[in-house]
């Protein structure tokens, strides 16, 4: 009971610990992103400081490059959000669910905060929200495009390891293998043949037909 306890109270302290980076990081981008618009005079600051004003074309040759400051910033920070937020969802289901699961909970939080920071940051080359949308719509296309067969392993095996159709040390056949279930991983089914183990994607488990070998009931008398 004591080391139980001892387990929850450590878990609580990282999630308040993953709660407290993930705002520090917002504050300092925050602060990085108003600094830069005091030092060059951009709003909400109506010109540049008098103190920096005798280097006002120098500043007027970096300030085309502003842009990629910011988009640079707000990538970064944005990064360390989310695996602030990724580590605090972690922790937090891994109190509700096993390992597994928390662990597949937390890489699709992963992909999905990645992609909106990726939009975030495309969004910031662009004048009008139009265009923003547009490349937004654009990019979040070619990268739904490039990730659709790992997106579906993933969103496969995390439907297996939440409905969990079948067990550990179950004898299933599936895809035309058969073999005692190892591992259920978020990309990859492990069976195990006695000779070998065989990796057969999650996308492929879901959509296949299963066969599950049934224990036979053992009668008295």
């Amino acid at each position: 009971m004591p080391s139980s306890v001892n387990e929850i109270g450590e878990k609580i302290q990282s999630i308040r610990r993953g709660s407290f980076k993930m705002g520090l990081y917002i504050i300092i981008l925050i602060v990085s992103l108003s600094i830069i618009n005091f030092i060059f005079g951009e709003a909400p600051f109506t010109e540049v400081p008098a103190f920096l004003q005798p280097y006002e074309d120098t500043l007027a040759i970096l300030r085309p490059l502003l842009v990629y400051a910011r988009a640079a910033l707000v990538f970064v920070f944005g990064y360390f959000v989310v695996n602030a937020i990724c580590t605090v969802v972690y922790i937090y289901t891994s109190r509700i669910a096993d390992q597994p699961t928390a662990a597949a909970i937390r890489s699709l939080t992963k992909i999905s905060g990645i992609a909106i920071l990726l939009g975030l940051v495309g969004s910031i080359f662009n004048v009008s929200p139009a265009a923003a949308l547009t490349m937004g719509s654009f990019g979040g296309m070619v990268v739904g495009f490039a990730s659709q067969t790992i997106m579906t392993h993933v969103i496969a095996g995390v439907f297996l390891l939440i409905t969990r159709p079948f067990s550990y040390g179950d004898v299933i056949t599936v895809a035309g293998q058969t073999g005692t279930v190892k591992e259920i991983r978020l990309m990859h089914l492990v069976l195990d043949t006695g000779k070998e183990e065989i990796l057969i994607p999650s996308g492929t488990v879901v959509t296949q037909i299963l066969r599950r070998k049934k224990i036979p009931n053992i009668q008295e008398g």
